[in-house]
Formats: C-alpha cells, structure tokens, sequence
C-alpha cells in the first residue's frame, strides 16, 4: 500500500493527482482501481473528478509495477506498447506510425514516441533486446509507414536505399483546393532556415544551399473547397509535401506550421492530414536482399479518406 498526503493550497482532481505522480497508471486503469475500492482518500471510496484539498490522505492499494517513476532508462514502459505491424521479416520492420507522435525524441521525457513503443512492444512479448533500429522518419503530425532494421547490415542496406533514392514514396493527403492547379509534376527550389524549423519554397534558387524539389500531384477525390491528393515524391526534402502544396496555394489541411490556422481551427484539425501511405523497392541487385526487389508496403487508408467519401470533414 502506498499512501500519499496532499499539500497544497489549491484543490486539484484526483485522476489528475494520480496521474501526475504516476504515468504509468493510466485513466483507464485508474477508473478500474477505483471501482475496486483500491484507490482511497481519507479512507473512503472516491471517484476521479473528486477534489483533492490540503492535507488530503491519498492510499494506493495496487501493485508496485504500476507506481515506477520515469528515468532515462525506463521511459519505454510509459509509451504506449501498441504497435501496427504492416511486414516482418528476419531482417527488417515496417510499421504504421499514428499522427501525433514523434518517431523519436532527445527528450526522454517525452514518452509516447514510436520508437519507445516498439521497444515496449518487444519487452511485452518477450521478442528479446535486439530492438529494431530506426531507418528513416517522419514528422510528428504525419501518419504512415515507418521501416526499421533488424540488424546492423540491413540497417546499412537502408540508409543506402533512402540515400540514393532507391524506394519509391507515395502520400495522400487533404488539401484547401486551388482550382488553378491541375494534376501534374511540379518543380522548384526549397531553402531551409535550420533555426526556425521552416523551409521556403520558390521558383529560383534563393541562395546556394537551395535544393531542387520535384512532387507529383493527383486529385482522388474532391467536395466542397478541399480535395484529397495521392503525392508522389521525386525528391525527399525536408517538409517537402507540405511546403510545396502551401506555395502552390493548397495548403495541407491541419498543418500548423504552413496551412490555413483559421481554417485548421474551424475544422478543429489538430494534425495535418497527411499520411506515408506507400513504399516500394525496385529492382535489388543485393542477393542478401534481392527478395525484396518491387515489394510495396502499403498502409490502412487514414481516417480522412472515408471523410471524404462521406462528403464530411
């Protein structure tokens, strides 16, 4: 049992309370706790929103695996362990990142992030310590696939393919429409500001680490003044998708960073609708890893693809 006096002058709920003091017990969990009578204050039964005030006596009559404390080395296990699995074999990993996490952080405080929860979902299923090692990524707010390797030669072989542009990437996204803009290929010129995070898109070089870029567009599916687009990337630059479309006037919608926040609010987006939708190898002349010559990962349609089908945002 563990037992917890409050001080404090200012009230605070019980569920936030807990939660603060102990990650791992979740809202869930706590609700559970608190229908079993295991959770107390002032020795009698309370509920989550009860309110905590100075003085208050909080017992905890759960196990101790749920009251650890978060440090460097164990902050996987308050990751989610929940991991969507789209390949797996003996030498790499494909899975499907949700929206709203990073791949990995240098924060370690920042628990949920896919790579803490691959190393949980290991350490649950008992699958060893050899965790998958991060081949590539994308931004926090974009869904899709993510590859990892299972080993330091495939890890090798990867970091070759997605150098030298040996994987063909496609996206599909919701967009503000810009009936002016046609289906098509379209070029130009991405300069990064590394200080604040942002990249300029424009038809000319701005200075001499402007970079070429090079999208693919097409229209699936389309209603109201929004139009949801398969992209295809010629090029990998940093924002790419999100920074070319908002130039061209089609800003991705839920993008914070280069859409439309007045529209973004009015549809209350709180990620951008963009996912890594598509994956595919071309011809391999590795014999370790011919067997993946034109394999194509593909992921779940995203949410927003039966919005639009459902003519509703």
């Amino acid at each position: 049992m563990k037992e917890l006096i409050y001080k404090c002058k200012n009230p605070v709920r019980l569920d936030s309370y807990i939660s603060e003091k102990y990650p791992l017990v979740r809202p869930g969990t706590l609700n559970k706790f608190l229908r079993q009578n295991k959770v107390k204050v002032n020795g009698a039964k309370a509920a989550a929103n009860c309110k905590l005030y100075d003085g208050d006596i909080v017992s905890l009559y759960i196990s101790d695996d749920y009251l650890i404390q978060p440090d460097k080395n164990n902050a996987f296990l308050f990751a989610s362990p929940q991991v969507e699995i789209i390949y797996e074999d003996e030498n790499i990993f494909v899975v499907n990142k949700p929206s709203g996490i990073s791949v990995i952080s240098d924060n370690w405080q920042e628990f949920d992030t896919l790579s803490n929860r691959i190393k949980h979902y290991y350490l649950k299923n008992s699958l060893g310590d050899n965790i998958p090692q991060l081949c590539h990524r994308i931004d926090t707010g974009t869904s899709g696939i993510v590859v990892l390797a299972k080993n330091d030669d495939a890890l090798e072989f990867m970091f070759d393919m997605f150098r030298d542009k040996q994987l063909k990437k496609k996206y599909i996204c919701a967009v503000k429409n810009n009936p002016k803009i046609k289906d098509g290929i379209y070029k130009a010129f991405l300069t990064k500001n590394s200080q604040r995070g942002f990249v300029t898109v424009s038809d000319k070089p701005l200075n001499n680490a402007s970079q070429n870029i090079e999208t693919g567009i097409k229209t699936l599916d389309s209603f109201d003044s929004y139009k949801l687009m398969d992209i295809t990337l010629f090029t990998g630059r940093t924002h790419q998708i999100r920074a070319h479309l908002s130039s061209m006037g089609m800003p991705v919608l839920g993008d914070s960073k280069y859409g439309d926040n007045n529209l973004n609010r009015k549809l209350k987006l709180k990620y951008q609708l963009l996912c890594s939708c598509c994956l595919k190898f071309g011809r391999i002349e590795d014999e370790r890893y011919s067997y993946l010559s034109y394999k194509e990962f593909v992921c779940p349609d995203p949410w927003f693809v039966e919005s639009f089908k459902n003519r509703k945002l």
